[in-house]
């Protein structure tokens, strides 16, 4: 709570930081890799310099709410001789986001995800990190809205509507478009950041080593997240990597969970013009 009220109240964005912003589960992870492939271009490294190929992505990126008084972040947001945006994240909704990043030109990039699957993704990581409980009680929380980040469907709606009142500020995407049409959703997601690709042969060789530096699969199987553990957190970094696949709630909710749940994203969707049980 300490680290979260510091956050709200003493943090100074810069114009050119990159919030990215999420509901739990929604492909937090895969973001950040995208971004930080996408601002890496110019630094024409080889693959094995990679930084990711040694540090698990969200160390590039720390959650600003629950780790602002860590010394990780303390060093990046003080480091005088940083040059170009910081690569920040966070999981609150945007209502309670800091004034000043609310008054600020920094960018914020949100990715959400369909609902069954963002509830079947936190039910598996809860699982590994706090014991087994049964999907039922999943499905009950996330209805209620009794999580630990407060409610998905506030959180989701909220950043959905800024970015529609600042399309130039806020940047939403959606996990299931990223996967299907990621060549487009990738250059969407650089054009956004400042950091358009290059036109014709060179654009498409750029877009293909973003988008193979960042893969699901790519990430999964580096030796740091198949071994390592994120210092900050006490987390294994291979907690942060199951499936990654859309449709993977099949397997898990009955039809009478599903449907529950569908009926309520109509109802809390109603009138945002936000579509997210179409995949």
């Amino acid at each position: 709570m300490q680290s979260m009220k510091a956050f709200r109240s003493e943090f100074q964005p810069r114009n050119d930081d990159i919030l990215l912003t999420s509901f739990p589960k929604t492909g937090t992870t895969w973001l950040i890799a995208l971004c930080h492939n996408i601002l890496s271009l110019d630094d024409d490294g080889k693959e094995e310099d990679d930084v990711l190929k040694k540090m698990n992505p969200h160390e590039l990126a720390p959650p600003l709410d629950v780790n602002f008084l860590s010394d990780q972040v303390q060093d990046l947001l003080l480091d005088p001789g940083r040059s170009g945006g910081r690569l920040l994240q966070t999981h609150l909704p945007y209502n309670c986001l800091p004034e000043s990043v609310r008054n600020s030109g920094c960018k914020i990039v949100h990715v959400a995800r369909n609902p069954k699957d963002t509830l079947v993704s936190m039910w598996h990581f809860y699982n590994k990190i706090l014991g087994p409980f049964p999907v039922e009680r999943a499905v009950e929380s996330f209805c209620s809205g009794v999580l630990p980040w407060g409610p998905f469907y506030e959180n989701v709606v909220g950043y959905w509507e800024e970015s529609n009142r600042r399309p130039k500020e806020v940047l939403f995407l959606k996990y299931e478009e990223l996967c299907r049409y990621p060549e487009e959703q990738v250059r969407k997601l650089a054009s956004f950041m400042g950091r358009p690709f290059s036109s014709m042969e060179d654009g498409d060789a750029e877009v293909g080593k973003v988008l193979r530096y960042s893969s699901f699969n790519r990430l999964k199987e580096l030796e740091v997240n198949k071994n390592g553990v994120w210092e900050l957190h006490r987390l294994p970094n291979n907690t942060f990597f199951r499936k990654g696949t859309v449709g993977d709630w099949k397997s898990y909710l009955t039809p009478q969970m599903a449907e529950r749940i569908d009926q309520l994203t109509q109802l809390k969707l109603q009138g945002t013009g936000l579509s997210l049980d179409d995949f």
